[in-house]
């Protein structure tokens, strides 16, 4: 064995050594051999060393990712639930722990509600390894009522902001405290930003093609894409933010528009900059989307596309376990009995609850309980209503509105009615004061001859006389009486007057003047004029419609006193209708029979608040009819249809719908008020079913007012007819007179007027399918053909309509000339309808890892 090719080993060295011992050389492989010995064991031990480090460093690199990801994956949990609260029209409550230790700790306070500890377990990593837990807790700072900072998204709107700091611990499960990975921390400031204050707000793809042109003074935002175009001019004034593309094309059908056709506003207010242009460079129309580079650069923060999506309330907020409902003044339940059944007008197709939340000193209720109206006082809400002389006196006035051009369409005063017309009803038989008759004749010349050489204390005897027995007959109806039929001798079966009863006035004479009351009909009665005093000013009263009318058939054969039926639906409707005017002075001084006697229904809808010298002469507020409610900001009304008994009500095939007419006036506190420190409440109407809102709305003595539904269908108005119902056959453009196939039509719309808030499903575009765009949002069901709709308020869509399914387009309507624009009162938050519908976006403010608790 050739030794030179012998591999190195300290054996062969010891052997060496022995071979060798007593040779001179001994001492020196003694030597190498021990110092080999020492070498390679103490690079055994750095080995060993090292490992054991890099084994240390791996399981803490680990430890820390785990401990890190843990905190941050709680932290961002947390941040949700905070979202969520503020979603659900809540506030973030309770109390926070004093530290992080309380969190993990056996002992002390882990906090209560909203912004105590919680904690989240996430699978360990490996199986030799222990799981890791986030802990996290709140601490609530300022809540401020504010403005949006310019350049912000959102920038210029009214908000609340809270200020939220959120800590966040990452650690093993079991371990304490003080032996946490990862302490975090992130500061939010949640802003919740009212709906109304746009003039479109979409929650999906947004369409604004107009025909002529249209002017959009407000801000613009979609979740979804924006497609903007004109056939002449589309002028958009606000900041419009996008979630997702702006197009300047239809959706459906691709046709573009050039450059000039849209434009908007820079953020100085100072010029108008033109869409395609600025977008793509050029002025040829494009189907592609405009380029988000050159819009930023054109616009700045004044039109922003690809923004985050922000958190939109669901439209179960209006179904009835919704917050309109658990927050509503008034509920509405409709239960209509099929109109197959005989006599179906007999049963009360409603019931109502009402909720008093304000005390007569302004203050809320903490407690407030809800009242059921009763069988007889709902009954009494079907029938037409006898008001007092006192609002019976109360003069017509020469309304009007400001003409429109090109000056004035921006105005305040654009949708507010001119000397508005306060009037409650007019005597039919009105008595002439210069000529002392009554013109027209009321009854016949002898019987108005006799009536004028009665004495005042005689006249006034008989008349309350038979307006008591008059009221009393009405009340004693089953079935509702039609508005038409007290122009009609013997308009009120079993009105007949018997008996030698009438007060201070001779038996010789009482015979005589029975027979002839016996003559005239309900509205002559109620038009009899006296003087309640000596020398006093002569008196009458008149009758109003119903407050609420039940309208419709399920069948287009059955035979009903009204009959709806929707063209776009392809079907009847069954709808309630509520004359706002009649159910504000049924409140004030309505009657119904309890038992045998009258009674009265004084504030049995709502409380009211004192006489108002600060408001118009002669409003529901100056005379102390309006609702004294401030809860939420105003009175609410909510209006649905059991889906359970009603099952169709839940379908997009539902039949079912609430109108409302006479709304010129509403029950609230206008912008001038005594009640609550010049803070006008107004109205918010709400259902989740379909709306149609009929003529004028909320134009005299503005105040903030609302329409949340499941679709909005607005009728001029014209769509009223002689029994104060709406009543469209459907047979062809514009509502009738009667249901009767042979039934004049009432005509072309008139010109109609709307200061509100609109809520309302809208259908969505595809590649085949145009949904009308911002310009259809109202549904239209009569003949416009260029009449004006005049509107001051601000769209909102949150989703489809889920109550009905028919399309946009079709003959059976005509479009009106849209007046449009948003109402910029709104922002003002004090001016914003009550119950106004909010969204919550969060704002991170920081972020960091700490090592402090």
């Amino acid at each position: 064995m050739n030794s030179n090719n012998r591999p190195f080993s300290i054996l062969y060295f010891l052997l060496k050594l022995k071979a060798v011992k007593n040779s001179t050389d001994a001492g020196y492989v003694l030597v190498i051999a021990v110092g080999t010995i020492v070498a390679l064991t103490g690079l055994l031990a750095v080995y060993g060393r090292s490992n054991r480090i890099q084994n240390v460093s791996t399981d803490s690199t680990v430890d820390s990712s785990s401990g890190f990801f843990a905190a941050e994956a709680a932290l961002n949990q947390r941040a949700q639930d905070i979202r969520q609260i503020f979603l659900n029209r809540q506030v973030p409550s309770g109390t926070s722990p004093q530290d992080l230790d309380d969190c993990v700790a056996q002992v002390g306070s882990k906090g209560t509600g909203d912004l105590a500890c919680e904690t989240i377990t996430l699978s360990a990593s490996a199986e030799n390894r222990t799981p890791y837990i986030g802990a996290t807790y709140v601490i609530e700072g300022d809540r401020t009522e504010g403005i949006v900072p310019r350049g912000d998204r959102f920038q210029n709107l009214s908000m609340s902001e809270s200020l939220y700091s959120l800590y966040a611990l990452g650690l093993k499960e079991g371990a304490d405290a003080n032996q946490a990975s990862a302490i975090l921390q992130m500061d939010v400031r949640a802003r919740e930003i009212p709906m109304f204050q746009f003039a479109a707000f979409y929650k999906n793809d947004l369409e604004i093609l107009p025909g002529p042109t249209m002017n959009l003074n407000g801000p613009i935002h979609t979740d979804g894409s924006l497609y903007l175009g004109a056939n002449n001019q589309l002028n958009i004034n606000g900041q419009v933010t996008v979630a997702g593309n702006i197009f300047s094309r239809r959706q459906s059908n691709n046709d573009t528009y050039p450059s000039e056709r849209v434009r908007i506003r820079n953020a100085n207010n100072t010029q108008w900059i033109e869409l395609v242009k600025a977008g793509t460079g050029n002025t040829s129309g494009t189907k592609n989307p405009m380029d988000p580079v050159k819009i930023a650069s054109a616009f700045g923060t004044q039109v922003q596309v690809g923004t985050d999506p922000i958190s939109i309330p669901t439209p179960d907020i209006l179904d009835s376990t919704g917050e309109y409902f658990e927050k509503a003044d008034i509920r509405i339940n409709y239960t209509p009995t099929a109109s197959s059944v005989a006599k179906y007008e007999e049963n009360v197709p409603f019931s109502i609850q009402v909720i008093n939340r304000t005390d007569s000193n302004g203050n809320l209720i903490s407690s407030p309980t809800a009242i059921s109206l009763t069988e007889a006082q709902r009954r009494s809400l079907r029938q037409p209503i006898l008001v007092s002389s006192k609002l019976a006196s109360i003069s017509s006035s020469g309304e009007n509105f400001i003409t429109i051009n090109d000056t004035n369409r921006g105005s305040d005063d654009f949708t507010v009615a001119q000397n508005p017309n306060y009037n409650i009803c007019t005597a039919p038989h009105d008595y002439d004061i210069k000529s002392g008759k009554i013109e027209p004749n009321l009854g016949t010349p002898a019987f108005q001859n006799t009536w004028e050489n009665l004495t005042w204390e005689q006249q006034r005897d008989i008349a309350e006389f038979a307006h008591d027995i008059l009221v009393t007959r009405v009340q004693e109806r089953k079935a509702p009486l039609l508005f038409s039929n007290l122009d009609k001798t013997g308009g009120i079966p079993g009105l007949t007057f018997t008996g030698l009863n009438i007060p201070n006035i001779p038996a010789s004479a009482q015979v005589s003047m029975i027979a002839k009351l016996n003559s005239l009909t309900p509205n002559e009665i109620a038009s009899l004029p006296y003087r309640e005093s000596d020398g006093g000013d002569v008196v009458q009263r008149c009758f109003i419609p119903a407050p609420l009318i039940d309208i419709g058939r399920d069948s287009e054969n059955h035979n009903t006193d009204f009959r709806f039926r929707n063209q776009r639906e392809g079907r009847d409707m069954r709808i309630l209708q509520l004359n706002m005017k009649s159910m504000v002075a049924w409140n004030f001084e309505g009657q119904y029979l309890n038992g045998s006697n009258l009674a009265s229904t004084n504030q049995l809808l709502y409380k009211t608040a004192p006489e108002d010298s600060s408001a118009p002469n002669n409003s529901f507020q100056r005379l102390g009819m309006a609702a004294r409610d401030i809860s939420d900001g105003g009175l609410v009304f909510h209006a649905t249809i059991n889906p359970t008994t009603y099952s169709n009500a839940a379908t997009n095939q539902s039949r079912y719908g609430f109108a409302v007419i006479e709304g010129d006036q509403l029950p609230g506190l206008g912008f001038a008020n005594s009640f609550n420190k010049d803070d006008p409440t107004g109205l918010t109407f709400a259902s989740d079913q379909a709306v149609y809102l009929q003529g004028n709305y909320n134009t005299r003595n503005k105040q903030p007012s609302s329409i949340l539904s499941d679709s909005l269908n607005v009728l001029s108005n014209t769509c009223l007819n002689d029994d104060m119902g709406v009543n469209h056959r459907g047979d062809a453009r514009n509502c009738d007179e009667t249901p009767k196939n042979n039934s004049k039509k009432l005509g072309k719309a008139q010109e109609t007027v709307i200061n509100a808030g609109f809520l309302a499903g809208n259908d969505i575009s595809n590649s085949s399918y145009y949904n009308g765009g911002l310009e259809n949002y109202p549904r239209f069901l009569e003949d416009w053909g260029g009449v004006p709709l005049r509107y001051r308020g601000s769209f909102v869509n949150i989703s489809p309509p889920l109550r009905v399914s028919g399309q946009q387009g079709g003959n059976f309507y005509a479009a009106p000339n849209r007046e449009w624009d948003y109402d910029q009162s709104f922002n003002n938050p004090r001016n914003l309808p009550p119950l106004t519908p909010q969204f919550v976006y969060l704002k991170q403010d920081s972020f960091f890892r700490s090592f402090d608790q």
